[in-house]
């Protein structure tokens, strides 16, 4: 997720990508509350996640090729909001605790701005991104460098301090293969026959079924979901494979020109924020109110349709202003001119 870049013509491919991205976000919150309903939510699940936080990886390291630029930036742009959110976060799901309206993910919440158990981990693991990518890129392979990391992260037994901050590094690998990925890489990409790409997504539904449920899971250690250390290195590996021939996929797909879910792509922060907010808890609450559960076709159609209007209204003119200016109001009192 960017902030607006106002002095470049916006990349309507990427904004694309990213409105996709947001609804799967959304969608995959809301899905994990039913993963027991059987197994074409679970396969649903995982195949949503072979691929979506890795691309969202790979567009912020895109974007973020500016090295100072990203350095100078990672407070105001990605720290602030993410101790604004996480704070806002933690608030409202101790409340839910409380009233006995969130048991389905009571288990792993951790009230902590340091290690953070909800989505907006990632906004915490771009700021570190952004941070150090100048001084990542002076090594002579970075690539290397983030594969190694990300391979190798998960050997320990400390699952809180992995699951606040193992995606720092378990997703370092796709942020700095969009920092070196170039204009003609992507053009490259675009001309590959779509035929090959829709054979790609369908068969992506292979290992969404057939694969472990934890090969996706970026922010558990190898230990806490049962994997040997060899084990989790290698379906570490498979998962980053997936994910790098599903990503290709996609961008070969997505329309490049400018559309209606275009501005969901450009209100990315605040969509996530958004969708991490109400996804599952409003649509949890709603479905139990009109008793949707009681059919899995029904609440299926309804949760398609919560997370297609919750990403539109997120992106709403009107709350990207109020955004922008409560960030505003808050970063002159934090900082100098």
């Amino acid at each position: 997720m960017q902030p607006n870049q106002s002095s470049a013509p916006r990349n309507y491919l990427f904004d694309n990508i990213k409105a996709l991205m947001l609804f799967f976000v959304a969608f995959g919150h809301t899905l994990d509350v039913y993963l027991a309903s059987g197994t074409f939510e679970m396969t649903l699940m995982k195949y949503i996640y072979l691929f979506h936080m890795p691309m969202f990886a790979f567009i912020t390291g895109y974007f973020s090729k500016d090295l100072d630029k990203a350095r100078n930036g990672a407070v105001q742009k990605c720290l602030v909001p993410y101790l604004l959110f996480q704070g806002l976060y933690i608030a409202m799901a101790n409340a839910m605790i409380a009233m006995g309206l969130a048991s389905f993910n009571s288990d792993v919440f951790q009230s902590s701005i340091l290690l953070p158990s909800s989505a907006f981990y990632y906004l915490l693991a771009v700021f570190f991104w952004k941070l150090s990518a100048k001084d990542i890129f002076r090594f002579r392979y970075p690539v290397v460098l983030s594969l190694l990391l990300g391979l190798f992260i998960s050997i320990t037994s400390h699952q809180d301090f992995h699951q606040g901050l193992g995606a720092v590094f378990s997703l370092l690998f796709f942020f700095v293969l969009g920092v070196l990925c170039t204009d003609a890489a992507i053009r490259k990409i675009r001309s590959i026959p779509r035929w090959i790409s829709v054979v790609i997504l369908i068969a992506g539904i292979l290992p969404a079924y057939y694969l472990p449920y934890a090969i996706h899971s970026v922010r558990m250690t190898y230990q806490s979901v049962g994997f040997t250390n060899v084990e989790g290195i290698l379906y570490r590996l498979i998962f980053y494979g997936i994910a790098l021939i599903m990503g290709t996929a996609i961008i070969n797909l997505v329309p490049e020109k400018k559309s209606f879910i275009s501005r969901i792509g450009e209100a990315s922060i605040l969509v996530y924020a958004g969708s991490t907010f109400l996804a599952p808890h409003a649509y949890v609450l709603l479905a139990r109110l009109l008793g949707l559960e009681q059919n899995r076709f029904v609440n299926m159609i309804c949760m398609t349709g919560f997370c297609l209007v919750l990403v539109f209204l997120c992106s709403l003119p009107i709350f990207v202003c109020w955004y922008r200016k409560l960030l505003q109001v808050i970063n002159r009192l934090l900082f100098k001119n």
